[in-house]
């Protein structure tokens, strides 16, 4: 069994070093490394023809012109030979086990009802997780169940059935250069449940220069994809109330939209249409928070 690992990096050649020790520690060397470099201007491909390639796994290295994180991913997406794949940020490591467990529990537990692996992130120094609790009898679920039901909240590691991702990669919409990563997991769920490790498989910690540390600006800039992903989530969530929320928030960034005919939304047109003049209203105030950084 192969698990592949996807990297998109973009100028993170001081620290990408880290990512490859992770994986150059591993227990079980049943994996691919697949680095896209999203058109850095330092000194990655360098770096990466230093890496040893005799440690017992492939590392593959592909530089392309600069189209954000989930452009990148989808090249290694496409690239991907293994079972599973994970995507594994530049900036972050997997601990020691990680490849090891992923293989045993899939080995042993998967079935077609399986999307994948759901593990813990954890903390660099400390290795604790960084995220909540399922119930302890909870085996499998989809992630947005997950969050939405059973009150899952935090980061979390997940290692995608390959077949299922190259037959949905994310979106893209023409100038936006970010897209949530809610988006592809939307889609993954209508396929099944992820089996639940309840381990930290994944360390990480954020950055200045990270995705993380400008989400909220990136949401308003990538319009589109934002109210795409939202969209998706009304759709898929269980009860009124959470729809109406997500109702909400698909109609401020269409608002914000200067592409609005790009977007279109087949299901759910009354739930869109009703709330669209409360969009209207609150988009000011909301727009505020997320400056601030206290929306959701």
């Amino acid at each position: 069994m192969l698990i592949s690992v996807i990297t998109p990096t973009y100028n993170r050649a001081y620290i990408l070093n880290k990512c490859y020790e992770s994986l150059a520690k591993q227990t079980c060397k049943d994996f691919e490394w697949i680095i896209v470099d999203d058109g850095s201007t330092d000194n990655t491909e360098a770096l990466v023809s230093t890496f040893d390639r005799s440690l017992g796994f492939e590392i593959i290295y592909i530089k392309q012109e600069n189209g954000g994180k989930h452009v990148a991913h989808n090249t290694g997406v496409l690239q991907a030979r293994g079972d599973l794949t994970v995507c594994l940020d530049s900036d972050d490591m997997l601990t020691e086990t990680a490849i090891e467990t992923a293989v045993g529990v899939w080995q042993e537990k998967q079935n077609a009802r399986y999307t994948g692996i759901l593990a813990k992130r954890g903390d660099f120094e400390s290795r604790k997780p960084i995220c909540g609790t399922w119930p302890k009898e909870l085996e499998s679920a989809t992630m947005c169940d997950l969050t939405t039901v059973h009150g899952f909240y935090g980061d979390t590691v997940l290692f995608f059935r390959t077949e299922i991702l190259k037959q949905n990669l994310f979106k893209t919409y023409p100038n936006e250069r970010f897209m949530p990563e809610m988006n592809l997991y939307c889609d993954i769920d209508t396929y099944g449940e992820m089996l639940l490790v309840d381990e930290v498989l994944y360390l990480c910690e954020y950055l200045p220069d990270g995705l993380t540390s400008k989400y909220h600006k990136l949401l308003r800039e990538n319009p589109n994809g934002t109210a795409d992903t939202y969209y998706k989530t009304m759709l898929q969530a269980k009860n009124l109330k959470t729809k109406v929320k997500f109702a909400i928030l698909t109609n401020v960034y269409y608002l914000l939209s200067k592409q609005k005919k790009l977007l279109t939304f087949p299901q759910g047109k009354l739930l869109i249409a009703l709330t669209r003049l409360p969009a209207m209203c609150l988009k000011n105030r909301f727009l505020k928070r997320v400056e601030k950084g206290t929306a959701q």
